[in-house]
């Protein structure tokens, strides 16, 4: 994370780089695993329970085309999941085919999302598996990171240039309702915030209607994040986070996806954080709420924990 800074001004640029909770037993494994020590090629630490997925960069200026574009995010998304079936093969266990396809939708989805929303030409993802035995059980934690720089959410929607006019304007009228309820709080939730949630909506994209093929959008790697939790008596540790700019909502299960249906009665899906499943109502401010640290694009993190209720045993 960073601050909006003058980066004319000498003084403003670090002369070090730190970390928080460095000395914590999980920060030290992720850093020396695959974090940016070893991206940097200064300490990488091998690690009996963990299982490296070092980070993968992809370049969208080495393919224009849209389709082969997809099809390139098809490879990525299949490399990233046969990487965790690997690494469950070797606890003798493999994935439910129901809850493989719920990852490779929660990898593509977002993968796909890094690159239509990025105002660069990279999108970056990296992870790690980790074996875990918790109450004399075996399971796997997976964990995931996929980002890119540039504009964030909120700033490619406010900017001129937008090409999706329609959702712009309905996010204006949903500031305007909320200005007029004094919903806004500063330095708490403030418009930002709400066009981010906004934008996680079904059939929300700042993409030319015209040009927007794929349906659902985030929403799909948001559901299929749930498919693989479970409720909360299975699965307690898995979360999930997106940061971009100074928002941050966090998914743990505690709110759902709601279906409602609109005039035309059609169904569509959302994820308010409230219990009315109405986005003209403020979120809970535990899981959408503003940062005082600034993120220079969107990041997207998943913890993922690979439970009984996702594998099946291998047969020997």
């Amino acid at each position: 994370m960073c601050s909006k800074i003058d980066r004319s001004r000498k003084e403003h640029f670090p002369v070090t780089v730190g970390g928080f909770n460095i000395n914590n037993e999980d920060v030290h494994k992720m850093l020396f695993s695959v974090g940016s020590p070893v991206t940097l090629k200064v300490r990488e630490e091998n690690f009996s329970d963990i299982i490296k997925y070092k980070l993968c960069i992809h370049d969208n200026e080495k393919e224009t085309n849209y389709d082969r574009r997809i099809e390139q995010k098809e490879l990525d998304t299949t490399e990233m999941a046969d990487y965790v079936i690997e690494c469950l093969s070797r606890m003798n266990k493999k994935l439910t085919p129901e809850k493989r396809d719920d990852l490779c939708t929660v990898i593509g989805e977002i993968l796909i999302n890094a690159e239509e929303h990025s105002t660069t030409k990279f999108r970056f993802s990296i992870g790690y598996f980790k074996e875990e035995n918790i109450e004399n059980k075996h399971y796997g934690i997976f964990r995931l990171v996929i980002l890119n720089f540039g504009q964030t959410i909120y700033e490619k929607f406010k900017d001129e240039s937008c090409p999706n006019k329609e959702i712009v304007e309905k996010m204006r009228n949903l500031s305007n309702s909320y200005t007029k309820r004094s919903l806004f709080t500063r330095k708490e939730f403030e418009e930002e915030n709400l066009w981010t949630l906004y934008a996680l909506q079904e059939e929300v994209s700042s993409i030319s209607p015209s040009e927007y093929k794929r349906g659902n959008g985030s929403i799909r790697f948001i559901e299929s994040f749930f498919n693989i939790k479970g409720s909360k008596e299975v699965d307690d540790i898995s979360y999930l986070t997106l940061q971009s700019g100074k928002t941050r909502i966090h998914f743990n299960g505690k709110y759902n996806i709601k279906n409602k249906v609109n005039s035309n009665n059609d169904t569509f899906k959302v994820m308010t954080f409230n219990d009315s499943g109405s986005i003209e109502d403020k979120p809970d401010n535990k899981y959408v709420y503003q940062t005082k640290d600034y993120f220079p694009g969107t990041i997207i993190s998943a913890k993922l924990l690979l439970n009984d209720d996702d594998l099946v045993q291998l047969n020997n």
